[in-house]
């Protein structure tokens, strides 16, 4: 039986090549999003693929959607062995710019939706002592940005929220793991929005993937709880 990885907050940049990281690897996935647009299409790609793959959609942060979402992947995927938080709401602009709803709708986005997911998880994990939780990080999160109080705060609650988890959860054999990914991703979003980026000064999406596997199958006495990932 294949293990199962869920990725909370799938799009068609870096989340989407974290599923088919981990379904090109045989695990099974699951994957939730606010909408369909992304997520049912890439699943009926993977299964046809011979992976099983079940969509969800749900607000990450609504407790019932969460609830029904993890519900219906461990009825039909298994025990959660893997959760990916990698959800966010991002808008840009300083503390005069910024309203107060967009202001908490990135800290619910980033951090309050990590917490729900992390708390649907944790309760199988401490019973087999095993399992991997991993955060997508910012750089934002460790050096605040002026163009961006917003997102910088939510991303450094996001640290803060893995950083405790992992002393936690340690203990008793689950893994917290904190990716921080240090400017753009070469996404066809990103290449629109910056025409004239060199695209060796970006993130691989598919390389950058790999390493969320990586931390997910680190054996106990060998595990990593922060990782800096930037492009040369």
């Amino acid at each position: 039986m294949s293990r199962v990885v869920v990725v909370a907050g799938v799009g068609p940049g870096l989340s989407a090549s974290i599923v088919r990281e981990f379904a090109d690897h045989g695990w099974s996935v699951g994957l939730l999003a606010r909408t369909t647009e992304t997520i049912d299409p890439l699943a009926a790609a993977l299964e046809d693929e011979g992976t099983a793959a079940c969509p969800v959609q749900a607000d990450v942060t609504d407790p019932a959607d969460v609830n029904r979402a993890f519900e219906e992947i461990r009825a039909e995927l298994g025990v959660v062995d893997v959760l990916v938080n990698h959800a966010a709401t991002v808008y840009a602009g300083g503390v005069s710019a910024l309203s107060a709803t967009q202001f908490e709708e990135m800290w619910r986005g980033c951090v309050l939706g990590a917490f729900r997911c992390s708390q649907a998880v944790v309760p199988a994990m401490r019973e087999r002592n095993d399992g991997t939780i991993i955060f997508t990080g910012a750089d934002a999160g460790k050096r605040a940005r002026a163009d961006s109080v917003g997102f910088s705060s939510a991303k450094f609650a996001v640290r803060g929220l893995a950083r405790g988890m992992a002393k936690e959860l340690g203990p008793e054999g689950i893994h917290v793991a904190h990716v921080v990914l240090h400017g753009g991703i070469d996404t066809p979003r990103t290449r629109r929005a910056m025409p004239g980026v060199d695209r060796s000064s970006l993130l691989d999406p598919d390389e950058v993937a790999t390493t969320y596997r990586h931390l997910a199958q680190q054996p106990p006495r060998s595990r990593t709880t922060e990782v800096d990932l930037r492009s040369s």
